[in-house]
Formats: structure tokens, C-alpha cells, sequence
């Protein structure tokens, strides 16, 4: 009976895996746009494209063995918060090493980059090797602490946070984001495998910029929301208890209408990414303040007015509000047409951020269209923004802010839904 009994709960566990990734793939193949533009843009990029399908074999097949044996199982809760945080510190200290790396090779003045490395490149390799082996219980661990944290705000039904927590750390993909010149508009998104050069990015951006005429920019990601999601770990603990949670929302709304309408605009991608990151953060923070005694942020309002910018501080250099300040201007010279003018003005911008340790690359208008569709960053003038956390205030937990959201099936959805939560609070 015993057997029959583990047989049928391989059987439901397998079944319910397949489901997931099957559906992941499905929403994000069909509902993908499809425009002339997308499919331009996707075959000139073909060869450094990210392979999803390969991704899910191996994610499933992984996932699988470790939910069966669920790795760490046997250690208490204090030693798989210990493990957690040291998993975290020393990936912190892989990234910095490679990052020590990658100068030797690019600095002109060593003569012998394999030898001044070498050192290193030990030390890394044997770091690499404890990483690979606590990865499975750290994801193992963090996979039930934002579960069993979710299912304390209400997020589950009946018991089941659907779908399953399951990640994977993993090399992220890039993505390469195309938009117009003459407005900021996510016209197009390919995502491109991971682990590409500074140089590679370069070459791929100006062959698709100046065969369409278009902003180009590839961004490094921190999360993928596919099943199982991918995270970065190459950031705080805290940065990825939010990403882990945000990724989920993705896959949670692939079962609902916001999902299934998720590429249906550049607004429903807003309202999508917008929605993840609200619940990211609030799902995110509770988790770490529950089980790492971390703090849980004040959240910083962004102003919602171009008037309630304060005045440049010549003492201080705040990003959010230079950023913001930013994207007002270039909004404005792209209304005027003045083209030329705002992206010199936007290299301008860049080279003071980098000026005060903000390593952007390249700011421009692919750059705002794909950090505004975050609709909570100040690189975005978006309304929704503000709407979505006006909605989340009025509603009296997270769980019921994500059942009204989840409904919405297009922006004009937004405004009604708001005003009859603001209608509810006036009756209370």
C-alpha cells in the first residue's frame, strides 16, 4: 500500500511539473508578440538567441530530483539559515573575483594575463566547486521559506501556492530591447543567451540599430519568469527573496487573464511587471525580515507630478530623482521632434551618472523603454505606477490585491477597478 501510495505521488508530482513548464512555454510562445518587427529583429539575432527549450529539459529534470529528495531536508532550521547566508556571501565573493579577473585580461600593461590570474583562477575554480554543491539545498531552502511565507499573506489556495516555488540560479539571459527613436516604446524583445562580452553586446546593438534605425540596448537580467524561473544570486539576500517571489508572479499570472494578456501592449506590459514587483517586494521583505531578521524598507514615494521634483542639490546626487529629472526632459524634447537633440542630450545625462559611480552603459531610448515598463522606477513616467500602488493601499491584504489584479485583461481595466476600491474605502 505504502508503494502504491509513493507511485501515485511520483505520478501527481511529475504530472504537475510537466504542467507547469508546459504552460509556461505555451503563454510565452503563443502570446509572444508576433509583429513584422519582432520577427525582423529575431531572425538577424538568431545565432546568439537564448535556447528556452533546452533551459526547461534540464530545469525539469533537476527540479524533479530535488523536489523528490528535497536536499537539505535533514538540517535544522538555524543550519539552513546559516548555510543560506553563506551560499550568498560567497557568491558575492565569486562575482567580485571574476570581476578581478576579467581586469587583468583587459589591461594592457600585463604582459602574461594566464599567470598574473592564475592565483585567482584557483581560488575561483574552488569556490565555484562549494557553490555547485550547496546550490540544491540553498534553492531547496529559500523555495520553502517564500512558500511557506506566501501562504502566511494568504497567497494560496486551499493550502497550495500555485504554481510551486521551484528557481533555478543560473546564468541569466541578456535581453535586447528595441524602440523607436522618436518616442520610447518596447517595439521589441529578443532574449539572447547569457554570458555575452561587453564587445558582443556592442556589435549586436549597432547591426540591429542601424539596419532598422532604432534605439537598441541588451540589458543583463536579474530574474526570468518562464518555470522554473531563473534568478540571479550575485546580489544580496534580500534583492533575491524579491526576485525570487516576482519571478513567481509571472508564472502564477500565465493561469490568469493579466498573463494572458501580458504582450498584448507596452501598458499591459507595465501593468504586468508593475503588479510583480509590488508583490515581489512585499512577499520579498516579509520572508527576509521573517527568517534573516533583515529589515523591511521604508518605500521611497516617487513623485507623481514633473512639479514635485525638488531642485538639483549641487551637494548631492540622488539617482532616482536625476533619473527621473532625466526621462521628464527627454519625454519633452521627443514630443518637440527634436530627435538629435535628445540623444545627445541622453549621452550628456549618462556620462554624469557614470561621473557619480553608476555604471550605465548606454542611456537612451531603449534604455527608457525597457527599466519605464517597471512602472514603480524613475525611469518611468507611467501613471500606472502610481494607480497600481493606490490600488494596493486600498485593498486590505496583498492576497486580495492580487486576486483583483490578476483579472485584468487590458489598461482601460485599471481605472474602474481602482475607482470602486476608492468608492468602498469613502463607504467604510
Amino acid at each position: 500500500m505504502k508503494r502504491k501510495h509513493l507511485l501515485l505521488g511520483l505520478g501527481l508530482l511529475l504530472a504537475a511539473i510537466l504542467l507547469c513548464s508546459l504552460t509556461g512555454v505555451f503563454v510565452w510562445n503563443h502570446f509572444w508578440p508576433h509583429t513584422p518587427i519582432q520577427k525582423r529583429v529575431e531572425a538577424m539575432v538568431r545565432p546568439w538567441r537564448f535556447d528556452l527549450l533546452r533551459y526547461e529539459a534540464d530545469a525539469i529534470i533537476i527540479k524533479a530530483e530535488e523536489m523528490l529528495f528535497r536536499p537539505g531536508r535533514t538540517l535544522s532550521s538555524e543550519e539552513q539559515i546559516a548555510l543560506v547566508k553563506d551560499y550568498v556571501a560567497l557568491s558575492r565573493r565569486i562575482h567580485r573575483l571574476k570581476r578581478d579577473i576579467e581586469r587583468i585580461y583587459a589591461d594592457p600593461e600585463v604582459a602574461e594575463p594566464d599567470q598574473a590570474a592564475r592565483a585567482d583562477q584557483q581560488a575561483l575554480d574552488a569556490m565555484l566547486t562549494l557553490q555547485a554543491e550547496a546550490r540544491p539545498m540553498v534553492e531547496t531552502i529559500l523555495a520553502r521559506q517564500v512558500t511557506e511565507t506566501m501562504k502566511a499573506m494568504g497567497l494560496d489556495v486551499v493550502g497550495v501556492v500555485w504554481p510551486p516555488i521551484a528557481f533555478r540560479f543560473s546564468a541569466l539571459p541578456n535581453y535586447l530591447i528595441v524602440s523607436p527613436r522618436d518616442r520610447i516604446e518596447l517595439e521589441a524583445g529578443v532574449h539572447l543567451r547569457p554570458n555575452l562580452t561587453a564587445r558582443q553586446k556592442e556589435i549586436i546593438e549597432d547591426e540591429v540599430a542601424q539596419a532598422l534605425d532604432r534605439s537598441t540596448l541588451i540589458e543583463a537580467l536579474g530574474g526570468l519568469g518562464v518555470w522554473p524561473t531563473l534568478v540571479s544570486d550575485e546580489a544580496n539576500l534580500a534583492w533575491i527573496l524579491d526576485t525570487i517571489a516576482h519571478e513567481w508572479v509571472h508564472t502564477h499570472m500565465a493561469f490568469h487573464p493579466l498573463g494572458w494578456h501580458m504582450f498584448d501592449s507596452p501598458q499591459m506590459n507595465t501593468i504586468n511587471e508593475t503588479v510583480a514587483t509590488i508583490i515581489g517586494n512585499e512577499v520579498g521583505a516579509e520572508v527576509a525580515y521573517r527568517y534573516y531578521g533583515i529589515p523591511k524598507p521604508k518605500p521611497k514615494p516617487l513623485p507623481e507630478k514633473p512639479s514635485e521634483l525638488p531642485p538639483p542639490d549641487p551637494n548631492a546626487f540622488d539617482f532616482q530623482t536625476e533619473m527621473r529629472r532625466t526621462r521628464l526632459k527627454v519625454d519633452e524634447l521627443l514630443a518637440q521632434g527634436r530627435i538629435d537633440e535628445a540623444e545627445a542630450y541622453m549621452e550628456t545625462r549618462r556620462r554624469e551618472f557614470v561621473k557619480h559611480g553608476y555604471a550605465i552603459r548606454k542611456l537612451n531610448q531603449a534604455y527608457f523603454a525597457f527599466h519605464g515598463s517597471y512602472a514603480t522606477t524613475s525611469a518611468s513616467t507611467d501613471p500606472i505606477g502610481p494607480k497600481l500602488r493606490e490600488l494596493r493601499s486600498l485593498t486590505p491584504d496583498l492576497a486580495t490585491f492580487m486576486r483583483e489584479v490578476q483579472t485584468i485583461r487590458r489598461p482601460e481595466d485599471l481605472d474602474p477597478l481602482l475607482e470602486s476600491w476608492r468608492q468602498q474605502r469613502k463607504r467604510d
